[in-house]
Order: C-alpha cells, then sequence, then structure tokens
C-alpha cells in the first residue's frame, strides 16, 4: 500500500483506532501485542483493544503474524504517523541512508543475520529494534555516559547535535560512549548527510520510563435536546424548495447574462453581491449554489465567462425530485467547503479538498445517530463527535468548529438538517440507501405541476414546482414574482408583448394558457389584454437600415435595383426617388461604383458631401526644434 493510499484509509480512522495505530507506527517492524497494550494501558485481551485492532485488520492497514500471533505487522504507516509522542522516526526509515557498512555493523553488534544485501540488512536490524527486550538488554551493556545520552534522548527531543561529537564521529573510528550507541543501532548517524544523531522511534519507546499513549475507546456522548421529527422533515422539505428554485433562478440568470470570472479563476464578490441583489437572497447563498452547480457540471466557463451548460437543459427536463437527487448526489461528497471561503472568490468546481467531503459525510452519521427526537444541543457536540470519529482530518474539536459550522449551514441550505437534528434525506445518506433516498426526495419535492391557477389581478400561482415547460410558458408571457414553495407571475402589458415579439400569435398564445390553467380557465382581464394587445402588435414596423439613395430620376433608381451585383445591399423602396440599403453609406458608396454608377455623399440637408482626401502627419517630439534655411 503507498502512502498516500495509506494516509487515504487512516484518515477514516476513528479516535482509538488511531491512537492504536500510532502505537503500532512506532515499530515498523511489528509490535508485540502485549506492548501494544502496555502502551495504551489495557490488558492484552481487552475487548475494546480487541475492536479497535479489528477495524485496522478490515482496512488492511494492520494484520497479526503469520508466524507469531503475539506479534502485529503494519503497513508503512511509520511513513504517515511519524514523530508521534515526541520520538523520532522509526529505524527503518532511518537506516536506509546509511552505507553497507555501517549496517553490517550494527547487524553485528546485534546479533543479527549479516550479509551484502542493503535492503535485507535494513530489514532485520529494524526487526531486531522491534523488540523491546534487546534494545533493553543493549542498553544495559552500554557504557554509562551511554546510557544517560540515551535516556535524555528518550524522554526529550530525539535529536543530539553537539557539533564537536558530531565532527569526532565523522573523523574518527574511536572508541566513544557515542560510537558504541551507534554502533549498536541505538542512535542513527548518517556519516555523509548528518546534522545530528537521531535516536529511533523503536529505542525511546522502549526506554522512555512508562510510557503511556492515549486511548478512549468510548465515544463522548454530546448534549441533545429534544426536537419534533415532523416540524424537522416540514424544515427540509422547505429549505429543499427553496434550493431547487434558488438553484434554477441562479443558472437561468447566468444562462440570460453569462457571468464574467477573474483572472485567477472564480467569479468576484462584485459578482456575488449583484447576483444576490438580482435573485433577492444573500451572497452566502449565491457562493454555496455556484459551487454546487459546478461541481455537478450544470454550469461551466464560456470563454471568460461562466454559463450553463449543456447538462443543465437535461436537468430542466427532469422531475424536481430527481432533479434535487442531482444536486444532493454532487454535493454529499463535494472537495469544497464553499462557505469557509468568505471573502475569497467564488468557485465553480475547482476546488480539491478531500477533508470537507470525507466531514461533509461523517456528519451524517452523527447526525443520524442521535435518538428519534432529538437534535444536538449545539455546533460543539457535532465538533466533539467530528473529533472523535475523523481525528486525523478534523484535529481536536475546537479546531474543527469553524467547518462544522459552515458544513452545518450547507445541511440547512440542503434540507438535510433542521434545529440541529437530521431530515429524512440525512438518514438516507448516512445510510447510502439509494432506495430510501429516492423516497425521501419525493417526499419533499412532489411532482411538478402542470397547471397554474390564474387569477383576475392577472396573476399566475403554482402551489408546488412548476414544469419546465410550464415555467417556460410563464416566463415568456408573465413577469415571475416569487419562487419557493409555491410560484407567482404577473401578466403585464410588457410581458404579453414579449411573448409576440418573441414569435407567438395572440390566439396561439391564449390556447397554450387555456391549456395549462387549472380548469382550463382563463380570467376574461386576461383574455382581453392578450386580444387587444394581439390586435395592436405589429401596426408599426423597425427596419435597420444602414443609410437611403434618394435620386429624382426614379428609372436610374429601378435599374440600380435590378443589378444582380448590388444585390448584397438589399435594396429596398421606401418611396419613388429613395432606396434603402442593408450596407452603411462608405459601404454602399463603393459597390455603386463599382459597378459603374456615379453616386455622391449626401448630408442630412439634402447637400453634396464632398470628399476630401485626408492628410496624415505625425506629431514632433516635444523638445524638436522647428528648421530654419
Amino acid at each position: 500500500m503507498e502512502t498516500p493510499q495509506i494516509l487515504h484509509v487512516a484518515s477514516r480512522l476513528t479516535l482509538p483506532q488511531l491512537q492504536a495505530a500510532e502505537v503500532l507506527s512506532l515499530r515498523a517492524a511489528g509490535t508485540r501485542r502485549r506492548d501494544l497494550a502496555r502502551a495504551l494501558g489495557v490488558a492484552e485481551d481487552d475487548a475494546r483493544l480487541a475492536a479497535a485492532l479489528l477495524a485496522l485488520f478490515e482496512s488492511g492497514l494492520a494484520w497479526p503474524d503469520a508466524d507469531d500471533d503475539a506479534w502485529i505487522r503494519t503497513v508503512a504507516l511509520h511513513e504517515v504517523l511519524a514523530n508521534g509522542y515526541g520520538f523520532g522516526r522509526a529505524a527503518e526509515h532511518e537506516l536506509r541512508y546509511l552505507q553497507l557498512e555501517q549496517l553490517q555493523r550494527i547487524a553485528h553488534e546485534l546479533g543479527a543475520p549479516v550479509g551484502r544485501d542493503h535492503r535485507r540488512l535494513v530489514a532485520v536490524i529494524g526487526a531486531a529494534l522491534a523488540d523491546p527486550d534487546v534494545v533493553r538488554e543493549q542498553f544495559r551493556a552500554a557504557p554509562r555516559v551511554a546510557q544517560d545520552i540515551l535516556l535524555d534522548l528518550a524522554v526529550g527531543e530525539p535529536y543530539y547535535s553537539d557539533p564537536n561529537a558530531l565532527m569526532a564521529l565523522r573523523n574518527s573510528r574511536r572508541a566513544s560512549p557515542l560510537r558504541w550507541a551507534v554502533d549498536h543501532g541505538l542512535l542513527i548517524f548518517n556519516a555523509y548527510y548528518g546534522a545530528a544523531i537521531s535516536m529511533p522511534s523503536e529505542v525511546g519507546a522502549a526506554l522512555r520510563p512508562d510510557f503511556r499513549a492515549d486511548f478512549d475507546p468510548s465515544p463522548p456522548a454530546p448534549p441533545s435536546v429534544t426536537v419534533s421529527a415532523e416540524m424537522v422533515d416540514r424544515e427540509g422539505a422547505a429549505a429543499a424548495r427553496a434550493a431547487l428554485a434558488s438553484v434554477t433562478t441562479l443558472l437561468e440568470e447566468c444562462g440570460r447574462t453569462p457571468v464574467p470570472i477573474l483572472k485567477a479563476g472564480g467569479i468576484g464578490l462584485r459578482e456575488v453581491r449583484k447576483l444576490a441583489r438580482l435573485l433577492g437572497t444573500d451572497e452566502e447563498g449565491v457562493r454555496f449554489w455556484l459551487t454546487v452547480a459546478g461541481m455537478n457540471g450544470l454550469i461551466g466557463i464560456a470563454g471568460d465567462r461562466v454559463a450553463p451548460s449543456a447538462e443543465f437543459d437535461d436537468w430542466l427536463k427532469l422531475e424536481p425530485a430527481e432533479q434535487f437527487g442531482w444536486l444532493v448526489d454532487g454535493w454529499f461528497q463535494m472537495p469544497a467547503s464553499p462557505l469557509l471561503l468568505d471573502g475569497r472568490p467564488a468557485l465553480v468546481g475547482g476546488e480539491h479538498d478531500g477533508a470537507s467531503a470525507l466531514l461533509r459525510v461523517t456528519l451524517a452519521a452523527v447526525l443520524a445517530s442521535l435518538r428519534t427526537g432529538r437534535g444536538a444541543a449545539g455546533v460543539e457536540g457535532l465538533a466533539t463527535m467530528l473529533a472523535y470519529l475523523r481525528p486525523l482530518v478534523a484535529g481536536d474539536a475546537e479546531e474543527v468548529v469553524p467547518m462544522v459550522e459552515a458544513l452545518w449551514r450547507e445541511y440547512e441550505l440542503m434540507g438535510v438538517g433542521a434545529h440541529r437534528a437530521p431530515t429524512a434525506l440525512c438518514h438516507a445518506l448516512a445510510a447510502g440507501d439509494a432506495d430510501r433516498l429516492a423516497k425521501a426526495l419525493h417526499a419533499f419535492l412532489p411532482a411538478a405541476e402542470e397547471t397554474v391557477l390564474l387569477q383576475s389581478d392577472l396573476t399566475a400561482v403554482a402551489t408546488g414546482t412548476p414544469s419546465a415547460a410550464l415555467s417556460a410558458l410563464l416566463d415568456l408571457a408573465a413577469d415571475r414574482e416569487s419562487r419557493g414553495g409555491g410560484s407567482t407571475w404577473r401578466f403585464t402589458e410588457s410581458s404579453v408583448r414579449r411573448a409576440f415579439d418573441a414569435g407567438t400569435a395572440a390566439e396561439e398564445l391564449t390556447t397554450r394558457i387555456r391549456a395549462a390553467a387549472a380548469g382550463g380557465r382563463v380570467p376574461q382581464p386576461l383574455e382581453y389584454l392578450i386580444a387587444d394587445l394581439g390586435r395592436k402588435h405589429g401596426n408599426v414596423r423597425v427596419r435597420t437600415v444602414g443609410c437611403v439613395l434618394r435620386s429624382d430620376d426614379t428609372a436610374l433608381l429601378g435599374e440600380i435595383r435590378r443589378v444582380k451585383s448590388l444585390a448584397r445591399l438589399e435594396l429596398t423602396e421606401l418611396a419613388p426617388t429613395v432606396l434603402s440599403s442593408a450596407l452603411p453609406a462608405a459601404e454602399t458608396l463603393a459597390a455603386l461604383r463599382a459597378a459603374g454608377y456615379v453616386p455622391a455623399a449626401e448630408h442630412p440637408d439634402g447637400t453634396i458631401a464632398f470628399e476630401h482626401p485626408t492628410r496624415h502627419r505625425a506629431d514632433a517630439p516635444p523638445d524638436a526644434e522647428p528648421t530654419r534655411s
């Protein structure tokens, strides 16, 4: 198992499991079960120790030795959990940098097999030092001065850096207390690269008097309070519906006006605030939903701007429960903590913080472990549990409080938690049960509404989540006034005209609205509004014109309209003596001249605009003197 993989697995250990692993890491070649139990202050057959070891065995970090069940072997825990309890690095780590002859000398003094295989020598010396009895036997045989040095290093800093002593070791083979300890492997000195003499963790653990490691096999019991499970789910469902509406609105706004991104990446605070004002929400919500949408592939980068992705169109076609399920799947293990990064640019999928994902998932397990009808009394209690369940990632309870506060706010926004208690969504996520999650999602977000209640005050009300087709119709012909648990639109002259401008005829619009109306009823004021504007729409039309051609010679204008080489001017007769051209005046003049005509430019007052040649001149240098003859 490679070091990154070891770290990945170790990050999921609980506090007692990590404590046992830290003691095991002190002896890279293996640890006797009784030495582990003694260091942890429990009996060798302690059930809680057995449970911690079983978790380490199942995770592949440790296993009983096949030849001697009294020994526990491990992967390279010493590389990941180094320098625990103030000890130095494990012997195998230090020995690998020594020359072959140094290793042979140490193996000989320890009574271990001596050969010429460097790797084998490191292994046999490490195995010898892993046995506390061997270390203590060597210590008793050491010179008194060496014993004093060894004890000082065992209980204090595991490094000896006296410059004179280092120089003597490097330049002379003369016998000395330090030379004796180095030759017997109780201290490690690299004559070529060493700036200090180090004590391997195996030696320090064996020589430190009454060494005891922490062992906390019983989880803490944070205070809890009584809450109503029905109220928690009700508020969670409301939050989920509001979340879905927020994401939809945000992405639709980004689709209408793509949001610029900073050169360094992300969306700046000014743009976040602008979106918050447009959506009627806070900056925290915009920051969070941008990150969630980005992590779910619903938005992406188009040049130097953020806009919805093609997947957003597919997402819009889903039922509300499926839409929110898409968001929940991406959010739950999202490697980012957008609410912990206040003041920094909002991210759009560029953050990769594995600790956030692990703690977010663990928080669900903590909440789900609460008894029905109970909620955590405070964030501190949740932090205590996270520090116990994931100590390598969370640190201590005080350190993880800001992260827990940010994660809890995410839980509230997603409808996964309320009143520091789990909703049905949280229970399903903690259980990893896809069917249970789907059931909870459908309970929180019923099927989309296909009809809308039209009222005489020209408003339309959808009591649930409107379908994509219904939203598209109403957004086309009416102005949305609210979102969330219910959505409201208002028909106005400008909104109905917007539908006509998009190519919808009055009769067609009325038919579509009647099909979407509850009971097929369209209030008379709305019918009158559509019919009246429909009669007026297009009575005056506006066309883009680049310039006009004017001539009293109507036959000449007729001839010009028929010239094929001038077709690109898209000439149209506005009056017998006036033609319009789609191109600007300069391009139109050039085209006419190329066709053999001799047109002239004209001022707005009807006088000819003469074309004088332009003479370009460069400015003289500021200090230049005029030349005089």
